[in-house]
């Protein structure tokens, strides 16, 4: 499993990159056979944005081993920056096919030490909340090549482009753009490579 080779997968492709795309690449770089999408108006966005679930589970809804399922709020979908929104969480969701055995949440124990870490800044970092940061890293990394991440900077910093332009272009939350334009936005994204 390699997020590398997603990676210069959409550094070769440039420009918009389509999340279903990544959905490929996430398949055929993992050892995942499908991964399926629903969005559901339970998962209340305020608390949680969207979840992956791995096979095998008994449901419902029933995944088979290999495959997976990202389940998004429907509210955040259809709110404002919805499209942003959808396609930012979508693809950091799907970068947990990525995750090593130790920083997946699937067990009661790791799910807890994980949320301990949402409700409790102070608390100690989990193997599973580091797979969080790291997702949103490889999901921002995987949204938007490096050739353009770089122009947009040198645009944002010449004033030439605001952030809400970057957001659009890049179909990010403009709360993300702004991590698009960090001077060490390469080294999150390389830490998190690891």
């Amino acid at each position: 499993m390699s997020y590398t080779l997603l990676y210069e997968q959409v550094q070769a492709q440039g420009g918009r990159i389509s999340t279903n795309w990544l959905k490929e690449l996430a398949v055929k770089f993992s050892d995942f056979t499908h991964i399926n999408e629903q969005w559901s108006g339970a998962v209340d966005q305020m608390g949680l944005r969207g979840f992956f679930l791995e096979g095998p589970f008994a449901g419902p809804p029933q995944i088979s081993e290999h495959q997976a399922l990202i389940v998004l709020s429907r509210q955040m979908v259809k709110g404002p920056e919805g499209a942003n929104w959808r396609r930012l969480v979508f693809t950091k969701e799907l970068m947990h096919v990525f995750d090593t055995a130790e920083e997946k949440a699937d067990t009661g124990e790791k799910l807890e030490r994980q949320a301990d870490r949402f409700g409790n800044p102070g608390a100690n970092i989990s193997p599973q909340y580091r797979a969080e940061q790291k997702a949103v890293w490889r999901a921002l990394g995987a949204l938007c090549p490096e050739s353009d991440r770089s122009a947009y900077k040198r645009a944002v910093d010449a004033k030439t482009m605001s952030i809400a332009v970057l957001a659009t272009t890049v179909g990010v939350p403009e709360r993300f753009a702004t991590e698009l334009m960090r001077d060490d936005f390469m080294d999150q994204l390389t830490s998190s490579m690891e």
